[in-house]
């Protein structure tokens, strides 16, 4: 038997890994004779429960048909959707600007669709014992803002029982957040920010769930996720005393008279394909509907 050289059979294969590099092997793009049957969608946690109800009873109407849901928040699902990872992207809501700058740069020529599937109130809920009942925009500001860390309730005219210091609370939602940007927007001036120092959730369930336990809490979440734990604010525009303070109800949140209502979209780029516009036409029809309702949203009129 003839031994080759180590040296030599290092040369062979250092010659035979150039070749194969050279190879002209196809680009993965992730389409094969099934890519048309799945329906990806990613991020908003508003959303992920009308999301998964849509995913698991749309493909039993159409046979064949696979709709994949992940959550992760708005920002995430966009990111997804500019970077070619998913078909439709979730949000509570609008595009920044600079997701636009990023998606003409990224994707020339292609527009985001926003499709717009619900309605929603985002909530101000404080614990059960909170003897306080409604609160105006600037006084929301105040709470959440950088420089008024030491307001206590007091400073609003309620004692709350079981909390030893009064001072209040706020609890946040993570930035990624389609609901944190809604309320940072509607909130604060363009330049203002919240105070770095709140305390802030990945999930709206877990910040339902600490602001019940926490007397001295105020938080904010999705109308869907507001228990029996926590009590709902009214919210008013102006700051005069006589300015109506309106509750997050369906009619409110369909006139907009409630100053946290906002849409919930889907999003695509450019038109989408059959299948997809399939599937945007049954969650904005009669079945549809009934799932965001079900959900604990307000299908859109």
């Amino acid at each position: 038997m003839t031994i080759v050289p180590t040296s030599l059979r290092r040369l062979i294969l250092a010659l035979l890994f150039l070749v194969i590099g050279a190879m002209p092997f196809p680009a993965w793009t992730g389409e094969h004779e099934d890519a048309g049957k799945v329906i990806r969608i990613k991020g908003s946690d508003t959303l992920i429960k009308a999301l998964k109800e849509w995913a698991r009873i749309y493909p039993e109407k159409n046979p064949g048909m696979r709709v994949e849901v992940s959550g992760g928040g708005s920002g995430n699902g966009i990111a997804a959707l500019i970077n070619g990872h998913v078909e439709i992207a979730s949000a509570s809501r609008l595009l920044r600007e600079r997701e636009f700058n990023l998606l003409s740069r990224k994707r020339v020529g292609q527009i985001p669709i926003p499709h717009v599937v619900g309605r929603d109130a985002v909530s101000v809920i404080v614990h059960p014992d909170n003897p306080i009942n409604g609160l105006a925009l600037h006084q929301l500001t105040d709470i959440y803002s950088k420089v008024n860390r030491s307001l206590t309730w007091g400073d609003f005219g309620v004692k709350v029982p079981e909390c030893p210091d009064q001072k209040i609370i706020p609890i946040n939602r993570k930035n990624n957040s389609g609901t944190y940007v809604f309320f940072k927007q509607t909130i604060f001036e363009k330049r203002e920010h919240f105070d770095s120092q709140i305390l802030s959730m990945d999930a709206s369930e877990s910040l339902v769930s600490m602001v019940g336990q926490m007397p001295c809490a105020i938080g904010y979440v999705g109308m869907a996720y507001v228990t029996n734990t926590v009590k709902t604010l009214c919210i008013s525009r102006e700051q005069e005393a006589n300015a109506p303070c309106v509750p997050p109800t369906t009619a409110s949140t369909m006139d907009q008279a409630y100053p946290l209502a906002r849409s919930l979209y889907l999003y695509t780029l450019g038109e989408p394909r059959p299948e997809v516009a399939k599937f945007l036409e049954w969650v904005r029809g009669p079945e549809g509907r009934e799932i965001l309702t079900r959900s604990g949203y307000i299908p859109p009129p």
